[in-house]
């Protein structure tokens, strides 16, 4: 093997593989990262089994080959060096990384042992960077990060008459968009994608300004595929049985409250010097014309503060949540007013940004002894 190649583009493909080196892999060769020169074209590729990334690199290729190199060090040594071009060249026992100054050699292994990759077939759609934006500002932080149940850490991607809609909880709360109302889908389809790898699909399409990425889905392989122009996302689908989140949105309200955004973000970040102690429980309690917010620590005190500009029709009442679930809503949404809508102290209750009737964002709330 040997070729020659731009560090910079070298090194972009390789920060494009970075979430899909393992730190501790199953297999020990999963540490490493596949390199693959064919023709006038090089190809870099990783993958812990669960998600994989193959990336191309322009490159004047001289020898065809395929090796497997340590990936942590082959990433360091390519990050260290300066722009400009590189020849990567294969020998009887060493792997050559020459630039204008320097020759580094790195251990290598042949390719055989390297898993494959799986053919990419299934059924094709098409996502805009918009919208997958959109899943990473307002769904994305709802899924769970507990690994024991594999299901909740997952993005819904769900087809239906309703349209594109996806959705994430991790079993405290719940969030709903509506992502494409424009087309009805007749016949149902759904399936599970892990949140984080979803998010890195984000972060690289971002790196690579793309307006449109492409996905196929394997149901077959239990696989989905996505193509950003150049690079080929691989990511294993979830197994399992979706909660039914449909029963838990509220329908019915009692008390509805417009918060202003600013007031609640800042009263509320007061609160979280208090609620810290306290199990990060949060207290609303709902009069005529305010709505109080209330926390406590048994070792500093007491948080009251009064939103002045709360808009209330309804009932008064009582209710409270865990303060995080709520900040993170509001750093999300970024909205300048909220509606707020409950029935009963202990039934979910129900948070829209006030221009985007397609996102829902439910939370449960908290028993608290008064």
């Amino acid at each position: 093997m040997k070729l020659k190649l731009l560090q910079e583009n070298l090194n972009q493909s390789l920060n494009n593989l970075q979430k899909a080196i393992p730190n501790k892999p199953q297999l020990p060769i999963l540490s490493s990262i596949l390199i693959e020169a064919e023709g006038n074209e090089c190809v870099i590729s990783a993958t812990d089994l669960y998600f994989g990334v193959r990336s191309n690199v322009k490159s004047d290729i001289e020898k065809s080959g395929k090796i497997v190199v340590p990936g942590k060090q082959f990433k360091e040594i390519i990050s260290s060096l300066n722009p400009g071009i590189l020849t990567l060249e294969l020998l009887k026992n060493s792997f050559n990384i020459l630039s204008d100054k320097t020759k580094t050699s790195l251990s290598y292994q042949v390719s055989d042992e390297y898993p494959p990759f799986p053919l990419i077939k299934g059924e094709e759609f098409r996502i805009s960077a918009d919208h997958l934006e959109k899943i990473e500002k307002f769904v994305s932080f709802s899924a769970s990060s507990d690994q024991a149940r594999p299901v909740l850490t997952a993005i819904l991607f769900k087809f239906s008459r309703r349209g594109f809609e996806v959705v994430s909880t991790d079993g405290f709360r719940l969030s709903v968009l509506l992502l494409d109302e424009s087309k009805i889908y007749e016949e149902e389809k759904t399936f599970l994608i892990p949140a984080l790898s979803l998010s890195e699909v984000y972060r690289i399409m971002t790196k690579m300004d793309e307006k449109e990425v492409s996905f196929k889905i394997s149901h077959e392989l239990k696989q989905i595929f996505f193509s950003i122009e150049g690079v080929t996302i691989f990511v294993r689908l979830i197994d399992g049985n979706y909660p039914p989140y449909d029963k838990i949105i509220p329908q019915e309200f009692n008390t509805e409250i417009i918060f202003d955004a600013e007031e609640l973000l800042e009263n509320l970040k007061r609160a979280m010097i208090f609620a810290r102690e306290s199990s990060n429980i949060v207290k609303f309690i709902i009069n005529d014309k305010t709505v109080e917010i209330h926390s406590s620590s048994p070792s500093f005190g007491n948080f009251k503060g009064v939103l002045q500009n709360a808009v209330i029709k309804g009932v008064q009442g009582e209710i409270a949540f865990n303060i995080k679930y709520l900040i993170d809503y509001l750093t999300a949404t970024k909205a300048t007013e909220h509606w707020f809508g409950m029935s009963e102290s202990l039934k979910p209750a129900l948070f829209k940004p006030e221009k985007n009737g397609n996102y829902s964002y439910i939370i449960m709330p908290f028993k608290v002894n008064n």
